[in-house]
């Protein structure tokens, strides 16, 4: 009967202010400090926009829940002060609405609202932290679909990392209802692959079965982040694994960063290199377009200095039957953790001298 009665009161106010300049004596009848506020640069205020998005776009817009209209809002101004009443009938009127507010602004929702889940149960609202929390469950449980789709659609190459060496670059995932493998040279390994989440952080559990060094790299549970929308970072304490999705049917051509060509004579361990050759599966590898200038050096000095370059379209012997060579790659548009711009890159690739008789 109360909440009839605050309805009533809302819409008669409503009404009379299309006729009356009525917002002072409205802000003496609703209060600020009586009501449960939403600011507009907050995280909950960006979560009901995204629940009022429109559904034509469901990566932009939460899908798990969705209000039951009509709904009543109120708009305050940045001196916390009324400012109108607004019947709120579909989410466009909402979301634009949302949208169209100043950023000091804020608003009230009238208390219980209701909200449909994905499953088609009805969901009650009575107060700001159970909206709160209903929408972190949404974004969880809507965290945790994307997630299984993402691993389940194409293959997780390992890629390179620039602060964890990582010795199974190259190695790749397949993953599919929780059971997975691992291919990683001319091994292929089983176990389980389980995204939770943990905290409101999502994070994946990765448990190989009888995989000894490989599985004492692997057996994890790592906390998740999308650098992009093909690319997971995989964390664990100062653990680092990059995973990109390859859905391209070549993905296998380029794997680690060992090049082997075959011995001018037997057992002496000298080859001939044309380093040219590998610039596309360096590109592959580090997910770069090609558009970066890399250049090769034989000291990680050299490669700092730019400083005596390997003439990288010329035959090149090696020294030693597995050579390190350093990678350059320069104009990387990435910013370290103090937000200063990064120039440069230097990677190491092996050069290998094989018998081939």
């Amino acid at each position: 009967m109360n909440f009839y009665k605050f309805s009533l009161l809302a819409i008669l106010l409503f009404l009379n202010s299309c006729s009356y300049d009525q917002d002072d004596k409205l802000s003496a009848v609703l209060d600020i400090s009586t009501v449960e506020v939403i600011r507009s640069d907050s995280d909950l205020y960006d979560n009901i926009k995204d629940i009022t998005n429109d559904e034509d776009r469901p990566d932009e817009s939460i899908a798990c829940i969705d209000f039951i209209y009509p709904l009543t809002l109120f708009i305050f101004d940045d001196t916390d002060a009324y400012v109108s009443t607004n019947f709120i009938v579909n989410d466009e009127q909402f979301s634009t609405l949302l949208d169209n507010l100043d950023i000091d602004y804020s608003i009230s929702i009238s208390f219980p609202i209701k909200g449909t889940l994905e499953s088609g149960e009805e969901l009650i609202i009575t107060t700001k932290e159970e909206l709160k929390v209903a929408i972190g469950n949404c974004l969880n449980e809507e965290e945790l679909v994307e997630c299984n789709a993402f691993i389940q659609s194409c293959a997780l190459k390992i890629g390179y990392s620039y602060n964890y060496e990582n010795p199974y670059l190259g190695g790749y995932f397949y993953e599919n209802d929780g059971f997975t493998t691992l291919s990683v040279g001319e091994e292929l390994l089983f176990g389980s692959w389980s995204p939770l989440i943990i905290e409101d952080e999502l994070h994946i559990n990765i448990s190989l079965i009888n995989a000894a060094e490989i599985g004492e790299f692997f057996n994890f549970d790592w906390k998740v982040i999308y650098l992009d929308e093909n690319s997971l970072l995989l964390t664990n304490d100062n653990r680092e694994l990059l995973l990109h999705r390859r859905c391209d049917a070549d993905f296998e051509d380029c794997g680690n960063f060992i090049f082997e060509e075959c011995e001018l004579i037997e057992d002496e361990g000298i080859s001939e290199f044309i380093l040219d050759d590998y610039s596309e599966c360096i590109y592959d590898t580090l997910e770069l377009d090609d558009e970066f200038p890399i250049v090769f050096y034989n000291t990680i000095e050299d490669a700092q200095l730019e400083t005596n370059a390997i003439l990288s379209n010329d035959v090149y012997n090696n020294i030693d039957v597995n050579q390190t060579v350093y990678v350059r790659i320069n104009e990387i548009p990435e910013v370290d953790d103090n937000g200063e711009a990064i120039e440069f890159y230097v990677v190491m690739i092996t050069l290998a001298s094989i018998s081939c008789n």
